[in-house]
């Protein structure tokens, strides 16, 4: 190779690799992910489906949420450039510890490489069991206080309410305990998580949802799945089919021939249901329901998930 050749082959290779290091060349490189903590950081055994905070760098809208290495149901605030992602019920059923991970796409991206745990505490031999809320749900924006009143078994005078993880200020009732939860929790459409809190820091009632809503919940419209088929024997890849359509709502759930199964709530557009070993272990259809409970609500019509 002639000695003009190989300036010019060297420039090239200088270039690539500049290009590489800086970005520069057309593609932009995903960062890795790095949580730092989740919120709340346990729970107890037998607490329904929840939302998991998740504090970080390097999040981005396309960052994805993982239980034990499978993917979960993951939202971006850009706001506050957290990730939230729905833990189902079956994730929590029983004791011992999950692991939290985030992964961002390539180009560049990948799994964050320190899992977080999350510990599942085992519920309390004749421990405190929420049994009803009341009011049963709130209404979104409605910028006043609500005096929540929890009954149950099990409570003490030194116990108090969790919302979302967070001990409140508690009164002792007749039937119960209550508590004030501010208007400032209740502005937008979530799906809060109420527990009972003991004088033992790891000892909690299992959590019961809390849907925070319109005034009168619609009936909701079915378009899509996703995966919409299944091969006999295989559960979909993540355990859980995504649900598309319109007029969901925090308390939705998701009925597999009329049967209701653990329920996640991503978007007014989209929930997330679980799909047990048992739901494909032979071939035919599922018809898909979506049901909105009171005020108001009501049933979807089907859409069919094949097992072949």
């Amino acid at each position: 190779m002639n000695p003009s050749r190989c300036a010019r082959y060297a420039l090239a290779v200088f270039a690539v690799m500049v290009a590489l290091i800086c970005g520069c060349g057309g593609t932009t490189f995903n960062p890795t992910p790095v949580p730092s903590s989740v919120f709340p950081q346990q729970i107890t055994a037998g607490s329904q489906s929840f939302v998991l905070l998740i504090n970080g760098a390097n999040f981005q809208s396309n960052s994805v949420a993982q239980w034990n290495g499978i993917n979960r149901p993951t939202v971006y605030n850009n706001d506050t450039t957290q990730v939230s992602v729905t833990i189902f019920a079956t994730d929590i059923a029983a004791p011992g510890q999950g692991q939290i991970t985030v992964t961002n796409p390539a180009p560049g991206g990948g799994v964050s490489v320190t899992p977080l745990s999350f510990i599942i505490n085992p519920a309390a031999v004749n421990g405190p069991q929420i049994t009803s809320l009341s009011p049963a749900y709130a209404v979104a924006g409605s910028n006043q206080n609500l005096l929540l009143a929890v009954s149950g078994t099990g409570f003490a005078s030194t116990d108090s309410i969790n919302w979302n993880g967070t001990p409140q200020t508690t009164t002792t009732t007749s039937s119960g305990l209550s508590t004030t939860i501010t208007s400032e929790n209740l502005a937008a459409t979530a799906l809060a998580s109420v527990s009972i809190q003991t004088s033992a820091a790891n000892i909690a009632s299992p959590s019961v949802q809390f849907q925070i809503g319109p005034s009168s919940n619609a009936v909701p419209t079915l378009s899509s799945m996703s995966p919409a088929n299944t091969k006999i024997g295989s559960v979909p890849a993540n355990g859980y089919i995504l649900v598309n359509g319109k007029n969901f709502v925090p308390a939705s759930t998701v009925l597999f021939n009329g049967s209701p199964r653990s329920t996640g709530y991503v978007s007014n557009n989209q929930l997330a249901v679980v799909v047990q070993s048992s739901d494909v272990a032979t071939g035919g259809t599922i018809a898909v329901t979506v049901s909105n409970p009171n005020p108001g609500g009501g049933a979807s019509g089907a859409l069919n998930f094949s097992i072949q």
